[in-house]
């Protein structure tokens, strides 16, 4: 028997809020790793995204694979849409603060860490 398991994008959106891999999945899943997490996610416009927000450890990156939005990373704000990529250092805030055009996003936060995202608002 293969080690090998495959996942469907769509139904971890429904039933893991779009996160792929990380330490939170049930011992014995392929999909469990302490070392990194992986999601897919898409937001609509007009939908509240995640609230400000912080890891205090690890880094994430996201790529925009379709859409448009403004984000907000520390004080700044950036304006992104389908090709863009960004990088999020350690414990620094974050959120989406406006979904101008059906966003999806492919993100990468490392390492896997039970309880690294703190709430700033």
């Amino acid at each position: 028997m293969s080690n090998i398991q495959i996942g469907k994008v769509s139904v971890q959106q429904k039933t893991m809020r779009g996160w792929l891999v990380g330490q939170f999945f049930p011992d014995g899943s392929s999909f469990k790793d302490d070392h990194i997490e992986i999601y897919y996610k898409t937001f609509v416009p007009g939908t509240p995204s995640d609230k400000l927000h912080k890891h205090p450890k690890g880094r994430e990156y996201m790529v925009v694979l379709k859409g448009e939005a403004v984000f907000r990373v520390g004080k700044e704000t950036f304006e992104l849409e389908k090709g863009d990529y960004l990088a999020v250092p350690e414990d620094t805030p974050e959120k989406i603060i406006e979904v101008k055009e059906e966003l999806t996003i492919l993100g990468v936060r490392y390492p896997s860490i039970l309880d690294n995202k703190v709430l700033l608002e």
